[in-house]
């Protein structure tokens, strides 16, 4: 996932700051916002890592899951779990059958989770959510922020990617 690691002298945006620094289940807050939420799956895939992550090395085939997180029909965030084959395997949740249903809500579910600390990131046109964001008529004016989080499900690792689309931004007065 192309990204740039916010510089601690870049200042979150202060409609989003609240946002990015929720340490608690994004899908659960989301829905405070809303009537109506969904989950609009872009796919599933294995591949192999394109670069280290926490608990996998570059070239580890990891489990991957695109989505994006609809309130009232707009989509607010685009997400990219990442999943080496060896936590997808350990049975703790069952990655293959989540079809719409949210992640957030079963992860902050099971007592096998620790959570990590968050980590703010910055994505540009050319990244895939900038990518995802134009495609669906969202054009970008500035660099979109998001937050990636490791979570450790009984002592395995994954990672969950959350970058908020422009929509949001103007929904939250960004």
């Amino acid at each position: 996932m192309q990204a740039l690691i916010a510089e601690r002298s870049q200042p979150l945006p202060p409609a989003l700051a609240s946002w990015l620094q929720d340490k608690n289940s994004l899908t659960l807050r989301l829905k405070t916002q809303c009537r109506q939420f969904d989950v609009r799956r872009l796919g599933e895939w294995r591949a192999p890592a394109a670069q280290e992550g926490p608990g996998w090395q570059a070239g580890d085939p990891l489990w991957h899951r695109e989505v994006l997180l609809l309130l009232d029909g707009v989509p607010w965030v685009y997400a990219l779990t990442e999943v080496p084959l060896a936590t997808f395997a350990a049975g703790d949740i069952d990655f293959q059958t989540l079809g719409e249903r949210p992640l957030g809500e079963l992860l902050f579910a099971t007592d096998s989770l620790s959570r990590g600390s968050l980590t703010f990131t910055r994505h540009d046109v050319d990244s895939r959510a900038g990518q995802v964001a134009l495609e669906l008529g969202q054009p970008l004016s500035h660099p979109l922020w998001g937050r990636s989080r490791q979570f450790t499900l009984s002592d395995r690792p994954l990672r969950v990617n959350e970058i908020f689309l422009p929509a949001a931004e103007r929904a939250l007065g960004a």
